[in-house]
């Protein structure tokens, strides 16, 4: 059995396209999964900073907090001193 030139070419540049085509999309992949690699790690970098703002935040309500009591434990003494000045509530009768 003979086989043609002009089927061996066809065969061989099926072959070659098929294989450059898978090479391509490999290719194609692999620098897809390179720049998915850089995103992510860019985004968790940021986060990271992200966190780091949130924690410092966070300590900066806890110190605030702290403060509010503080306030509020000498709001009581304030009211305590003010009403002591201001003594007893008059009376609607006098007494005679």
């Amino acid at each position: 059995m003979t086989v043609s030139i002009e089927l061996v070419t066809m065969i061989v540049s099926v072959a070659s396209t098929l294989l450059g085509l898978a090479a391509g999309f490999g290719w194609a992949i692999s620098r897809t999964d390179a720049r998915f690699e850089r995103f992510e790690q860019r985004m968790e970098a940021q986060f990271d900073r992200v966190e780091a703002q949130f924690d410092r935040v966070d300590a900066q309500f806890d110190r605030l907090e702290a403060e509010v009591k503080e306030v509020r434990s000498e709001l009581g003494d304030v009211k305590i001193a003010i009403a002591r000045l201001e003594g007893p509530p008059p009376r609607l009768l006098a007494a005679r």
